[in-house]
Order: structure tokens, then C-alpha cells, then sequence
């Protein structure tokens, strides 16, 4: 599979800038050095996710998707990028048949999830 600079909205939240500077340097450095710096970043990211989910209220439920019918489909479309084609192929198909079976169930009168 190819890669794909994605970045979720979770890496968002807390990737921060000074962490970023440092994974941009880490493929120049040798290789005990590539291996400190990547623990740093790894514990810098998770000093900034817990300070991020510290709050009741956190940002993160800002980002998060309501309960919905739709909350399926926009799960499936979030993942489909880091799919390979094989697997994005299925998840088209299943976002396909869920349109269908939310089709059928409002000509027949049908309420989704109630």
C-alpha cells in the first residue's frame, strides 16, 4: 500500500508544532539518535493527549460526529483512507448498500435506528 500523508483530526488535536519540527528532522539524524527522538515525540504526544482529554469537556466531543444513521457511513469514510484499494472497494460497497437500505426503508415507510 501506498502512504499517505493523512493526517486525522485527532492527530490534529494534539500534534503541536514543536512536535512536528521534530518528526521533520528525525530521518536526518543517525540511527541512535532516530531512536531517542522518536521517544521523545512519542511522550511529548502523550503529555499533549492527556492535557487534551484532562477536561470533561474536551475538544475532542467539539470534533465528535452526533449519534446518527450517518454516523456509520462517516466512521466508514474516515477509515477508507488508510485502506488499501481491496479494502476500500468493500467499504464503497457496504456505504452503497447502506444507502440502499436507508432508500428502501423511507419508501416503505420504515424509520432507520428508531
Amino acid at each position: 500500500m501506498e502512504e499517505k500523508n493523512t493526517v486525522t483530526t485527532y492527530d490534529e488535536m494534539i500534534g503541536t508544532r514543536d512536535v512536528q519540527i521534530l518528526k521533520s528532522i528525525v530521518p536526518f539524524l543517525d540511527y541512535s539518535s532516530r531512536r531517542s527522538a522518536s521517544m521523545l515525540i512519542q511522550c511529548l504526544e502523550f503529555m499533549q493527549a492527556r492535557q487534551v482529554f484532562a477536561t470533561r469537556e474536551s475538544s475532542m466531543a467539539a470534533c465528535a460526529i452526533p449519534e446518527t444513521p450517518d454516523r456509520r457511513s462517516a466512521v466508514l469514510s474516515a477509515v477508507r483512507q488508510f485502506c488499501t484499494p481491496r479494502e476500500q472497494e468493500t467499504i464503497d460497497t457496504m456505504l452503497n448498500l447502506f444507502c440502499v437500505m436507508e432508500n428502501y426503508d423511507s419508501i416503505t415507510g420504515l424509520s432507520p435506528l428508531k
